[in-house]
């Protein structure tokens, strides 16, 4: 015989899970950045937008040349990894970024720099890492949420391109969604009103009759 207590507790799994639903992850790796791209680069269109919590995850290696073929070469960091003008693990800064780091934006919200110059990705070593990896939510690149159809362009920070080699290869590349306005989606309410009919049944089979 089935006890309520174990059925409820089935039901409650059910509805938490529904809750999940609406999350997804959508993918647009691999995509390559030329050294070359300074004023333009590849693209992604989100074509549901994206709420500020929601999440990228990147995996970027290589290295963009700045100074000519093997010359100031940087991770996407901006961190130097091969010397130029600059010594390794420095960096050098090109207004709120910095030389060689890859950015993402638009021309109406900006470029931001995804990974941070610090010592995880280089910063003060003499050994600085080519590949990075990070998690970054879209309210830290851009204040705020994104509305469908957004397109994004990745660059590289710097002022030309005749002397620039390299690229960074974005390995992995994918934008991480969830529901964050509260209202559960309809699947939601269809399960959750599957299990509360399930509490139901079983509680009548359970309760003597009179």
């Amino acid at each position: 015989m089935f006890q309520l207590p174990r059925t409820i507790a089935v039901c409650a799994f059910i509805i938490a899970s529904a809750s999940l639903v609406s999350a997804a992850t959508i993918n647009f790796a691999p995509v390559t950045v030329l050294g070359t791209d300074v004023g333009s680069g590849p693209s992604i269109m989100l074509t549901g937008g994206a709420a500020p919590t929601d999440l990228f995850n990147l995996v970027v290696s290589g290295l963009v040349d700045l100074q000519g073929n093997g010359v100031y070469g940087t991770n996407a960091a901006g961190v130097i990894v091969v010397a130029g003008s600059s010594g390794v693990g420095q960096t050098l800064v090109n207004g709120t970024t910095n030389f060689g780091s890859l950015l993402i934006g638009n021309s109406t919200l900006g470029f931001q720099q995804i990974f941070p110059a610090n010592a995880a990705n280089g910063l003060g070593s003499l050994t600085p890492p080519s590949t990075l990896s990070t998690t970054v939510s879209v309210g830290s690149l851009f204040g705020g949420s994104l509305a469908p159809g957004t397109s994004l362009q990745f660059r590289i920070s710097d002022t030309n391109t005749f002397d620039n080699f390299g690229q960074f290869s974005l390995t992995t590349l994918s934008l991480t969604t969830a529901d964050v306005s509260g209202v559960p989606e309809p699947s939601t309410w269809v399960l959750s009103a599957t299990a509360l009919a399930l509490v139901l049944v079983f509680r009548r089979r359970l309760v003597p009759a009179r």
